[in-house]
């Protein structure tokens, strides 16, 4: 199950020793009905190939990626840096990404094969009652651009926006999420300004956030060769 984003919890794989036990018919295996820790280190011990490790929480969307759509972007981008003549600047070509920080991690113990690197598993949602979203940009000569904040809340407080690294930006919004509007305001006033020196044209790369891409923004990126 691992391989499908759903490895077993610890309560999940007590709750099918205890229906595997039953469909044997070997209920008096477990005195108090179910089995217990102690029964699952006792099984561990038995079978050093399962271990059990911190999950890592994933995106839905993230975890259905294949591997000829991976293959099918990097293509796509070969292609768009060719055709503007951008293999031999890097300078002007750059990735900007956003990740969201919550309170709560969804992490917890699962079962696993041994050796595995990493135990994704999907979740969906913000949780915890804080988010905050970082947008960070760098482009392929290493230069980077100050990061920007997007905090979950009805206004920006002001005691939020001190500390940071120079130049950071802030912003809020209801869920924390970027949005539309502080997209733009993102590459207006910091990407724009950042690369208003770069010769022409620049390349930014993005994921597929829906933010990403309104009619005002595009245009803006039209306008300025980006």
């Amino acid at each position: 199950m691992k391989k499908w984003g759903e490895p077993v919890s610890i309560n999940e794989f007590l709750n099918l020793a205890k229906q595997y036990a039953s469909a044997l018919n070997k209920d008096n295996l477990f005195p108090s009905d179910m089995p217990t820790y102690d029964w699952l280190r006792s099984f561990l011990s038995r079978h050093s190939n399962l271990v059990l490790k911190n999950s890592t929480p994933i995106d839905k969307s993230r975890a259905k990626v294949t591997a000829s759509q991976v293959n099918e972007w990097f293509n796509l981008l070969t292609k768009v840096i060719n055709d503007n003549d951008l293999a031999n600047r890097p300078g002007q070509i750059y990735n900007a990404d956003d990740t969201g920080f919550s309170d709560t991690t969804g992490s917890s113990k699962v079962l696993v094969h041994r050796g595995t690197s990493n135990a994704y598993k999907i979740e969906g949602g913000t949780g915890g009652k804080s988010f905050t979203s970082v947008l960070i940009c760098a482009s392929a000569t290493g230069h980077m651009l100050a990061p920007f904040v997007v905090y979950r809340s009805k206004r920006l407080f002001q005691e939020g926006c001190m500390g940071g690294p120079l130049n950071t930006g802030f912003s809020n919004t209801d869920s924390g999420w970027m949005e539309n509007k502080i997209f733009y305001e993102w590459f207006q006033e910091m990407f724009l300004e950042a690369t208003k020196h770069l010769p022409r044209p620049v390349l930014l790369i993005l994921d597929g956030h829906k933010s990403h891409f309104t009619v005002e923004t595009l245009e803006l990126a039209v306008k300025n060769e980006v």
